[in-house]
């Protein structure tokens, strides 16, 4: 057979055989002709390590220090990959933590956000199968780097619309510097402006009832025109598709491949709770660019709790850029096969060589299966291995499972802090970093946990897939008990309930004569009715002064004020109880994920990991990941009360029927749950039989399921 790079090339024999010198542990390579077909086994002398050398040492073609070899070992790659993954989460996170802001810079609604944030799937549908396979079977660490390194690129083009489109004229209106120049509400204005500037910025944009207000005929927002932000977003997650990709379908199966089967819940527990920092950190990193304004030269006079606030969104994927290219070059240093790992399989092929001396061929055919098939890449290969994975019942039930699972958490993966916000009343800033810090922390714990637990006690398959159908249906019970947890929102003076829903009123007698502009949402709040307004002048004021609004003709009482920014009052303990539920809900879920992984990992032959994987993501991308963000944007975008305008169309919108949101978002949820949830039975009901801890057993079963298929 044709050997890879690194191995000795030659035709293997019609026959296996031995060496004479036995006793040197000295085998020609060999073909065993069984069942008609050939079984291309790497015997003893293709272990050689002056055949596997380059393929163990670390480093790049003539650069291989000595000093470098004592790192390839399996703790030091799970430190650089559990890094990486931390790094990959945090930038996940981090676009969940800014998305609202990106809508409200770009005037983009939900659905569309989940348009075009979907080039991450899309990716991954097209290349999922075909970099599952030749990665799976190249230079795995190397592999990992490249899909780093696409990772990085996506970042800066991420980053990219602000450097050519800047902050938007709306962000710049609300600044000290740009205030006066870019946007004068009264024609009349610079008759009553103060002396001071900055008190003269700031009474620029409260807008007062003013009958000399001379309108322009064109009154509405131009927005940004162009559609190439978009594009630039929509291009750079397309990108990150392919790092991810690489990055998931070939880290794991590489450290389950280079550890022994009994320590890898262990160590699928430690990583995995290390990937969830990540997602933590994000989410804060993205709370701190969000306190930054997104123009960080200027001095905005509005503060991080004011609905127009816009923070520096695209600060954030300049730096996760410049990690990820940093440690991608460490992650290519590590060679093709860890040097424990050759030992390991060198030792299983002198066990086979000597049972061969002893016993007959028969008796040996599962150590055969032992030892790592190395065969040449080919897509009729590709196509007879998929069609092998898609008749695996458990895995095709438990990646249905885990599909319907994705979809309904999808929801929640992107929307949280736009949910947290809508529903709690909590900021843009306070939602990022309550959407890392609760539930992600429990999970570790219970990732960590289990992750113990399975390695000490080793519980049967059935045993975790049971617990897994727990969860599933636990997961139902909880989200439906969502619908009953929110805050009760102040009353709106611009909506009219009427048969058809909410409609838009901003003209009352109290402020006919007061020519307001309708395109620029400036609310705010009579704290004494809990009433919002549309903006200073649809509440009728006429005063500003030392920052307190007076003169209003809309109140009830003419002494009353009204307060900049919406009546975020909140309610603190419903949401605490929403928050301890939702921690403890991802606490279980934690539990329930390596067992999950087991599964998964064991369920396939051990050759097939990494493309089981790569089909997992691909079918995951097409039918969760990729629809799942759009249906959920279309939920939010269904109970919008409030409509950002642009001059011919819709912007972002501003104010959501949290009532409304709170049953359709929960219980479109919880029906994709239990779904997933009934397709864990299924796995429940056929794992009876599968080992996930005995290396031998497991290819045992294997070699058992094949002469089942045999046979009919």
């Amino acid at each position: 057979m044709t050997a890879n790079p690194g191995n000795e090339k030659g035709n293997a024999n019609p026959a296996f055989e031995l060496n004479e010198g036995l006793g040197n542990n000295n085998l020609d390579k060999h073909e065993i002709q069984k069942n008609g077909g050939t079984l291309k086994q790497i015997a003893l002398d293709s272990l050689d390590i002056e055949d596997e050398d380059e393929d163990t040492l670390c480093g790049f073609a003539c650069f291989r220090p000595k000093w470098m070899q004592k790192f390839a070992n399996k703790t030091t790659f799970m430190v650089i990959f559990s890094l990486l993954a931390v790094i990959q989460g945090m930038g996940w996170s981090y676009m969940t933590g800014t998305i609202t802001t990106i809508q409200k810079r770009f005037k983009i609604s939900s659905q569309t956000t989940g348009i075009v944030i979907a080039g991450n799937e899309v990716s991954q549908i097209i290349f999922s199968l075909v970099l599952g396979y030749y990665g799976g079977k190249g230079h795995r660490p190397r592999w990992i780097a490249v899909g780093v390194l696409f990772s990085a690129a996506a970042c800066f083009l991420l980053a990219s619309p602000h450097l050519f489109y800047g902050a938007g004229e709306d962000a710049l209106s609300l600044t000290e510097e740009y205030s006066h120049i870019l946007e004068v509400p009264d024609k009349n204005f610079a008759s009553h402006m103060t002396k001071a500037p900055v008190d003269g910025a700031k009474k620029s944009k409260v807008q007062l009832c003013m009958k000399t207000r001379i309108r322009e005929k064109d009154d509405c927002d131009k927005g940004d025109a162009s559609i190439i932000p978009l594009v630039f977003i929509f291009v750079s997650q397309f990108v990150a598709g392919i790092g991810v990709l690489l990055f998931f379908s070939l880290g794991g199966p590489y450290l389950d491949d280079n550890v022994e089967k009994t320590n890898s819940p262990m160590l699928f527990g430690i990583t995995s709770s290390l990937r969830l920092v990540g997602p933590t950190l994000g989410f804060l990193f993205a709370s701190a660019c969000l306190k930054v304004f997104i123009s960080p030269t200027l001095t905005p006079y509005i503060k991080t709790d004011d609905p127009r606030w816009v923070g520096a969104w695209w600060l954030g994927w300049i730096v996760l850029g410049i990690l990820m290219a940093i440690t991608a070059l460490f992650i290519s240093l590590f060679p093709k096969k860890l040097p424990k790992t050759v030992e390991r399989e060198k030792k299983g092929a002198e066990k086979l060589a000597q049972l061969e001396n002893s016993k007959s061929n028969s008796s040996i055919e599962p150590i055969c299966d032992t030892v790592i098939i190395e065969e040449s890449p080919n897509l009729k290969d590709v196509a007879r291995r998929v069609k092998s994975l898609i008749q695996n019942r458990i895995n095709l039930y438990n990646n249905l499972s885990t599909l319907f699972y994705i979809f309904a958490a999808i929801g929640y993966w992107t929307y949280m802090p736009k949910y947290l916000e809508t529903i709690f009343m909590q900021t843009a800033v306070q939602a990022s970093v309550i959407s890392g810090a609760v539930g992600i922390a429990t999970q570790s714990v219970g990732l960590l946990t289990s992750g113990w637990l399975i390695s000490k006690y080793k519980p049967s398959a059935r045993v975790l897939a049971g617990w897994n159908v727990f969860i599933g249906f636990l997961y139902v019970a909880v989200k439906i008990s969502f619908t009953q947890m929110g805050c009760n929102r102040e009353k709106f003076s611009f909506l009219t309930e009427t048969s058809d829903g909410m409609t838009l009123n901003l003209t009352s007698s109290c402020n006919t004569d007061c020519n307001c502009l309708n395109n620029k949402f400036a609310p705010v709040c009579d704290k004494v009715s809990n009433q919002l307004f549309y903006s200073a002048c649809h509440a009728g004021c006429t005063s500003y002064a030392n920052g307190t609004i007076s003169n209003c003709a809309c109140l009830a009482s003419p002494e009353s004020t009204v307060t900049l920014g919406t009546c975020n009052e909140g309610c603190f303990y419903t949401f605490i109880v929403f928050l301890g539920m939702n921690a403890f809900i991802k606490l279980i879920d934690g539990s329930g994920r390596v067992g999950n992984l087991l599964v998964s990992y064991r369920c396939v032959h051990p050759k097939d990991k990494a493309l089981s994987i790569a089909l997992s993501i691909g079918v995951l991308s097409a039918f969760a990941l990729l629809p799942g963000p759009i249906l959920f944007g279309y939920i939010f975008d269904s109970v919008c009360l409030l409509w950002g305008t642009k001059c011919g169309g819709k912007g972002n919108c501003w104010l959501y029927n949290g009532e409304q949101l709170r049953y359709v978002f929960n219980l479109t949820a919880a029906a994709f749950t239990f779904t997933g949830a009934t397709f864990d039975c299924l796995v429940w009901y056929h794992v009876k039989d599968l080992d996930l801890y005995d290396e031998e057993k497991n290819l045992e079963y294997w070699k058992n399921k094949k002469d089942a298929k045999n046979k009919k």
